[in-house]
């Protein structure tokens, strides 16, 4: 029997993934029309059928309709079906549903069979492509997504209208069903205005306007009248006192107060603006609290509650709602007030009440309706507080009973406080995380999630936009100088503006920069790109009077069009509003209308088209196109008809009222064609802009003081006047006692009195500071903004009718371009430390000058009453004004009598306090962000204003500006032909003219240096510039000084003239362009070390330096800097190489510089950009020119008084020179030193103690510098000479020989006493081995046997031998050596023994001499002085084998001018460096890899002749001494050996029988043993 298998379905889960036998108890594999019940009832695990479908009579499904989307809601027995006749041609690129397109949403009720529609319209934009997968129903709001459009949600209580007389669904756009609701994009106003266009018979003192229109402006009473058309602007405060209609004329009569200066012209237009900010002290009726924005700085914003409680993004908020008491004059004394409490005590809020304007998406009867907004929240922020709290929530109701068919609301602000603070996530929430596209869509809880979505638009990369800071305009056009009226743009900051762009939800951009590097100058007034910095203003000519400015805004000016094509798979949304085109030559910039009729009613728009054919007019409006609206955003084109009547007449009906841009622009010429624009709507897309700033410079500080001292004040008690007049000192009395003030610091010092807050805001630095400190400085930077100043009646008496005032400080030199100039205080003390106290000033009344007892002021008087408060030795600040003095001076009269000459006394009176104000810098703020501003708009009305021109030339075209100062006269400064655009773009078809009518340089002076050129043939109506001077050249200030604005007036056939501009643009367009300056190239440069002057100025006169301008003369050196580095520019000069800027002459201290090879770079740079850089570079700025130039410094001479004071080359006889020996197998021993002349101690003892084996001293010395002056060895290198001399003898067996011993060589700083042993490092061949001595013959010879058995073979032969020892002075490093240190030096001549047996006919001589090495004047050789101090030829010739590898072996020399060297020293061993010229200035240096030469003496070129008194070998065989030595190959300079234990070491070829006495090792010993 087969097993049974049971299974229960508890779990009432189906599972397809497993295999049927290993299925879990409780799962089930498939089941069809049946359900398992999953209840915890008794039928839990039941199977039930599920009941079938029915047909649901009665639908329009089927009828063309496909059910993109169901979803069933079992809870209420409801079905939601989306249905759609729409197959999107390109679903990857959709597009939107054509208006015929049906699209529907129903829900259908099972238990009741009800079939209801709830939306419907093509703003649903379903396709069949994109289904809807992701649909939820949370409560009654159905939430859905379908990957094509944005989230989307309805409530479906609210959409089902079945049951309400409301013929209009609730829902019929995009924004209403949206899940990211509507963004108000607009901030909150504070004013209101209103523009009216006056009749006839207007008169000084009032304005007719047509009609009765008292009610509609009384609110205008006491608002500011301006008048572009008048010419009345805001600065002459022409205010409204009242407004009445006149019955028998049928006017109104607006009367102002000024009157005007002129009659207004007759149907002109005016603006009345008024502030809403007020004060309320007045009014005893105001409930609000007048207190409460007195110290508070706030903001104001707004948001919306929808139907659904949802809420909307914030609006922008305001700025600060603040007006300073007093309108924030100084009034009444408060100058004073402010500068001995350091305080302005008026700068508090004087607003009390404001009306907060408050604009609306729509009409306030339609904000239901059009945008389901149930509520309005208004929103208060503190200057000091993140935290958002709400001042009132208005029902819609209450905001469409106040303002019925506008779209602006007005909340009367009374002071009242908030009622409730926004939690902070409503506070930071600047967007909403809604999705643009969203493919999936959950609920959990009660929230929606979505999946696999876009969450934001791609941006454009950049605009197009320049900025500047102006005056605000109070022509009418702005508004923030009624608004703001004490706000403005901060000097001395720099400001990046970019632009934020959203789509109608809020969904936003990042900060958009401008695409512009360079400015562009638009009515006179230059533009910069997006970065922008608001320097101060250089001087008072061309400050605006700061009692008509209301200060600085930025404005942006706009270039091209901010556009986005619409593209899914980028990202990028398009525009919002996309103007129609239409047609295979529209161009989408709209159409033109001309002329009259233009009408415009609450659902018409009546215009007649441009009779003249016009490639744009195939873009006017069509059906279901829209229009910009009166009172929202868009109205619909619902009809439209015409051409009628001969004026090409059109007639548009639309769903509102549009926007009064559909009027004709005013004072249009009747001829200029008006563009206007019809859109096609894209939700999605750009719909919206701010404007964003980024200024982290942030908190500073406004510093009272009571007054600034410019120089010092003026001292008491230190001269009086003497029976002839002339001044006495008396010391110790009065405060000059003390020492007299400088008289010469005017203009370079000023002082002032810091107490209260002015101590915290210029604190004293306080680091490191010692406990005796008394005076401090302050590292922070002020910059004046009000100067105080003195004026002086002389015939006051005491000065009593001087009289201290202010004016305004400009911290600006215009020479210097725009940085601003700052002030330090470098000393901070109170009174008395520095020599300031009471006492210690001038008295407050002139002493009598004719009484000598009497003490007289030293610096005018009134010097007690220049500091306030100076009783309390307050602190006072000294600040250094060496760039532009501050404050005021000491003001001078005569005062006749009192002296007995005939010179009339002169008197100062010293300052006297008054307000002075510093700014402090500002502190930076690490946060880079950017602060949005109340400057926001749609992105289509500033399009609009982009693309709309007045018909005249607008623009150039192909303007490439280059001006080098290398131009000549009659040379073009624009490179091609240019030519004027209209204004949409093109070129004119018609001819046009050009004339200069202006030209100006950068400080606004005018010049004649251009004049314009037309073009003929095909460049008829081109022009180009050319250059009407014979040149210019660029110098300090041309950068900003020499950039050229030219105007010119172009007239084309049919339009008006217009004065467009080229240039003006620093660093660019118009901008005269540095050349790079040029000199001759120079040749090597070659000195001494004792030269003062390294590079002669005249090197640089005769290398023709230039700035690069082509005008002759001086001119061409105008502005000429040298420098120099080294090359590489890391490496450090020589200390005391100093080169002067002007003249390019390059000094040193004599004998600073140790001799060598310097490689330098020599720079001309122009436009004195070294001594006044101005941080610019390229072709603006100081340009540079540079060469390699080598510096050659030749060998350092040893300084006077340290060598052999006499020469002894051939010794005869015994003299103090030497040491004489004549007796045979006789031993002597001595000392030849150096020393200076204030030698204390010679302490020859300590050389006698260490050597106690020498044998036959007898205290033998000699003082080798035996001079008046001697000196120690200060610089140069010495070389010690040992000789010994054994004349020829008589000896029957013809032999003498002798035992020259040893030599110690010992040194000592000059100073000391104790002597120490050269070594190894100190001598300048490197001889001996390891740091052991230097003495020879151990260093010398092989074995340092220095017995010579000399067989005498010629019986009047003389023997020689000779041992160098060579001393460069830096070489001998000493504790603690500083530059300069001198040296002393000692050679003990040890054990000289003679051998021979013939007494007296063969005695041995030894003696030393000190010489210069590299300036020989004393070198024995066999007799012969061959030192060439005095010679014609300074130098010595050597020959040299080819370059190799091989630094110790023999190497045959090549004797030809290929091989031939040149040396300062015979002493082949010492010669640290070749030439290879005579002059001994080009450096000989070997190849990088080859760097080894065997070299020689040439004797044969050696002055006296020495060929025939040539060393020998030991054997008698003459030599010519050959050696090797490696240099380097970049400056020549001999390297050390790493083989043998010196630089340099013998390679001479000996014969085969002197090798066993030939080669020796370290030291070259020379000796002459003729046979």
């Amino acid at each position: 029997m087969a097993k049974e298998i049971k299974n229960t379905f508890l779990k009432s889960k189906m599972n397809k993934d497993l295999d049927d036998r290993i299925l879990p108890n409780g799962e089930y594999r498939d089941a069809r029309n049946i359900s398992v019940g999953r209840s915890e009832d008794n039928d839990v695990g039941a199977l039930e059928n599920i009941i079938g479908n029915n047909l649901v009579a009665g639908t329009d499904i089927g009828n063309g309709l496909t059910i993109i989307g169901v979803h069933a809601n079992n809870a209420t027995d409801q079905v939601f079906v989306f249905l759609t006749d729409y197959t999107d041609p390109n679903p990857f690129q959709p597009t939107n549903a054509p208006s015929t397109s049906l699209h529907y949403i129903y829900v259908y009720n099972s238990a009741t069979g009800e079939y209801k529609k709830l939306v419907q319209g093509d703003f649903l934009n379903f396709s069949t492509t994109n289904r809807i997968i992701g649909i939820n129903l949370l409560e009654n709001l159905l939430f859905w997504t379908d990957n094509r459009n944005q989230p989307r949600k309805i409530n479906v209580t609210l959409a089902d209208t079945s049951g309400n007389l409301r013929v209009q669904e609730y829902y019929t756009q995009e924004h209403q069903i949206s899940v990211a609701k509507y963004n108000p994009y607009q901030a909150i106003e504070l004013y209101t205005s209103a523009v009216v266009q006056s009749g006839t018979n207007s008169v000084l003192g009032y304005i007719n306007l047509p009609g009765d229109q008292e009610t509609a402006l009384a609110s205008f009473v006491g608002a500011t009248v301006v008048s572009a058309e008048n010419a009345i602007s805001g600065n002459e405060f022409h205010r409204i006192t009242s407004i009445s209609f006149n019955s028998g004329s049928g006017d109104t009569r607006v009367a102002v107060e000024p009157p005007f200066s002129s009659a207004p012209t007759d149907n002109t237009y005016f603006t009345f603006i008024k502030s809403t900010m007020t004060n309320k002290n007045d009014d005893a009726d105001w409930p609000g609290d007048p207190d409460y924005l007195e110290d508070r700085f706030v903001r104001f914003s707004y948001r919306f509650k929808y139907d659904d409680n949802e809420y909307s993004l914030m609006a922008p908020f305001t700025q600060i709602a603040y007006i300073p008491k007093q309108k924030g004059y100084f009034v009444n004394g408060d100058e004073d007030a402010a500068y001995q409490s350091t305080i302005v005590s008026f700068m508090e809020n004087s607003v009390q009440n404001i009306g907060l304007v408050i604009p609306l998406p729509t009409n306030s009867n339609r904000l239901v309706r059009d945008y389901k907004i149930s509520e309005i929240e208004l929103l208060f922020r503190e200057s000091d507080s993140v935290a958002v709290k709400v001042l009132e929530s208005l029902p819609v109701g209450e905001v469409s009973a106040a303002s019925g068919a506008s779209n602006y609301f007005t909340y009367d602000y009374q002071s009242r406080k908030p009622y409730k603070t926004l939690p902070e996530a409503q506070t930071v929430r600047v967007y909403d995380k809604v999705p643009v596209r969203a493919f999936s869509q959950e609920s959990s809880g009660n929230r929606i999630v979505y999946g696999n979505y876009r969450d934001q638009h791609t941006p454009p990369d950049s605009l197009d936009y320049n900025c500047t800071i102006l005056p605000k305009s109070d022509s009418g056009s702005y508004s923030s100088w009624v608004e703001y009226p004490n706000h403005s743009v901060k000097k001395n900051r720099n400001y990046q503006i970019g632009f934020v762009l959203a789509d109608k939800f809020g969904r936003q951009s990042p900060v958009l920069l401008s695409s512009v590097d360079t400015g562009v100058t638009q009515t006179g007034e230059f533009f910069s790109g997006s970065t922008i910095y608001n320097p101060y203003y250089s001087e008072a000519p061309t400050a605006p009077s700061i009692l008509d400015s209301f200060g600085d805004s930025i404005r942006v000016l706009v270039n091209s069009q901010i556009s986005s094509i619409k593209n899914s798979s980028t990202g990028t949304p398009g525009l919002y509003a996309i103007e129609q085109q239409e047609g295979t030559i529209g161009t989408g910039q709209g159409f033109a209308t001309l002329g009259s009729p233009v009408i415009v009613n609450d659902s018409t728009y009546t215009f007649s088209l441009n009779s003249t054919p016009y490639p744009k007019n195939d873009n006017i409006p069509r059906q279901n196109d829209y229009l910009r609206g009166a009172y929202e955003d868009f109205v619909k084109v619902t009809n439209i008809t015409g051409p009628s009547g001969g004026g090409q007449i059109y007639t548009v009906t639309t769903s509102g009222r549009v926007n009064d841009v559909y009027l004709r622009t005013d004072n249009l010429p009747v001829s200029t064609p008006d563009i206007k624009f019809a859109y096609t709507i894209n939700d999605l897309g750009w719909y919206s802009y701010k404007v964003v700033v980024k200024q982290t410079e942030q908190e500073y500080y406004n510093v009272y003081l009571p007054g600034i001292l410019n120089g010092y004040p003026g001292q008491s008690g230190f001269a009086s006047v003497g029976a002839s007049g002339s001044a006495a000192a008396i010391p110790g009395q009065g405060g000059a006692g003390k020492g007299l003030f400088p008289t010469d610091e005017t203009n370079l010092t000023a002082f002032t009195t810091l107490f209260n807050d002015n101590i915290n805001k210029i604190p004293r630095d306080l680091q490191e500071v010692g406990p005796d400190q008394k005076q401090y400085s302050s590292s922070v930077s002020l910059y004046g903004v009000v100067t105080n100043i003195m004026t002086v009646d002389a015939g006051g008496p005491n000065f009593s009718n001087s009289i201290p005032f202010n004016a305004q400080y400009y911290p600006r030199l215009s020479f210097l371009g725009k940085n601003a100039i700052s002030h330090k205080s470098t000393a901070i003390a109170n009174a008395k430390e520095v020599n300031m106290g009471f006492s210690d000033l001038s008295n407050s009344f002139p002493e009598n000058p004719a009484t000598p007892s009497i003490m007289s002021n030293t610096g005018g008087y009134n010097g007690d009453l220049v500091f306030y408060q100076i009783n309390t030795d307050p602190l006072i600040a000294r600040i250094s004004t060496t760039e532009k003095s501050i404050g005021a001076t000491a003001a001078s009269k005569n005062i006749a009598g009192g002296y007995t000459n005939t010179n009339t006394p002169t008197f100062t009176a010293n300052m006297l306090p008054y307000l002075a104000i510093y700014e402090t810098e500002p502190v930076e703020s690490l946060l880079d962000i950017y602060w949005e501003t109340t400057s926001s708009g749609l992105i289509v009305d500033l399009n609009t204003d982009v693309s709309s021109g007045s018909g005249s030339a607008q623009n150039f075209a192909d303007v490439v500006w280059n001006f080098p100062e290398s131009a000549v006269e009659n040379d073009y400064v624009t490179t091609n032909y240019f030519f004027p655009l209209n204004e949409e773009g093109n070129p004119f078809l018609v001819g046009t003219t050009a004339t200069i009518v202006s030209q100006v340089n950068g400080a606004g002076d005018s010049v004649e240096y251009f004049e314009i050129e037309a073009g003929t043939n095909t460049n008829v109506g081109k022009y180009k510039l050319r250059l009407a001077i014979p040149g210019k050249a660029f110098i300090v200030g041309s950068k900003n000084l020499d950039v050229y604005r030219i105007g010119i007036e172009i007239t084309a056939a049919g339009s008006d003239p217009n004065v467009l501009y080229i240039g003006g643009s620093v660093s660019g367009e118009g901008a005269l362009k540095n050349v790079i300056p040029t000199f001759n190239t120079i040749s090597s440069i070659s000195a001494e070390p004792a030269d003062s002057v390294v590079i002669p100025a005249q090197t640089w006169v005769n290398a023709n330096p230039s700035n690069g301008t082509s005008l002759t003369g001086n001119v061409k050196r105008n502005g000429l800097e040298y420098t120099f580095t080294m090359n590489p520019p890391s490496a450090d000069p020589p200390q005391s190489w100093i080169m002067n800027p002007n003249t390019g002459e390059l000094t040193q201290s004599p004998d600073a510089t140790g001799p060598g090879v310097y490689e330098t770079i020599v720079s001309l740079t122009d436009c004195n950009g070294v001594s006044i850089p101005d941080g610019s570079s390229g072709d603006y700025g100081p340009l540079t020119f540079s060469q390699n130039l080598q510096i050659v410094i030749g060998a350092a001479a040893v300084n006077p008084g340290v060598t052999s004071s006499t020469c002894v080359v051939n010794p005869t006889g015994d003299t103090a020179e030497n040491i004489f020996i004549n007796q045979p197998n006789t031993t002597k021993s001595g000392i030849f030193y150096i020393t200076g002349e204030s030698s204390q101690l010679l302490n020859f003892e300590q050389i006698v103690d260490e050597n106690e084996d020498m044998e036959g001293y007898n205290g033998t010395r000699v003082k080798l510098n035996n001079y008046a002056t001697p000196n120690a060895h200060e610089r140069g290198i010495l070389n010690l000479s040992f000789n010994i001399k054994q004349p020829a003898t008589a000896a029957p067996d013809g032999s003498s020989s002798f035992d020259m011993g040893e030599l110690v060589y010992y040194y000592r700083k000059f100073g000391d006493t104790q002597w120490a042993t050269l070594k190894k490092f100190n001598e300048f061949n490197k001889v001996s081995t390891n740091d052991n001595p230097i003495n020879s013959p151990s260093n010398d010879t092989q074995n340092g046997d220095a017995v010579f058995p000399m067989t005498q073979v010629a019986l009047n032969n003389t023997k020689w031998w000779q041992i160098n020892r060579a001393v460069n002075v830096l070489d001998l490093p000493s504790p603690g050596q500083n530059a300069g240190d001198a040296f002393e030096y000692a050679v003990l001549v040890k054990n000289l023994k003679c051998l021979t047996n013939s007494f007296n006919n063969a005695p041995v001589i030894g003696w030393v001499t000190a010489d210069d090495l590299n300036f020989p004047a004393c070198i024995s050789r066999s007799g012969l002085n061959i030192g060439n101090v005095g010679n014609n030829n300074p130098y010595y010739k050597y020959y040299r084998s080819n370059e190799s590898e091989n630094n110790q072996n023999f190497q045959t020399i090549i004797e030809d001018s290929a091989h031939t060297l040149y040396a300062r020293t015979p002493l082949g061993e010492y010669v640290d460096v070749f030439y290879t010229d005579s002059g001994l200035t080009n450096i000989y240096t070997p190849s990088q890899i080859n760097r080894s030469i065997n070299f020689k003496l040439d004797v044969t070129t050696v002055n006296p002749n020495i060929t025939a008194n040539k060393w020998t070998s030991r054997l008698g065989n003459d030599l010519v001494l050959q050696w090797i030595a490696r240099f380097d190959y970049v400056n020549g300079l001999k390297l050390e050996s790493t083989v043998f234990g010196a630089s340099a070491f013998q390679t001479t070829d000996f014969s085969p029988e002197d090798q066993p006495f030939g080669i020796l090792f370290n030291g070259t010993t020379r000796l002459r043993n003729p046979q």
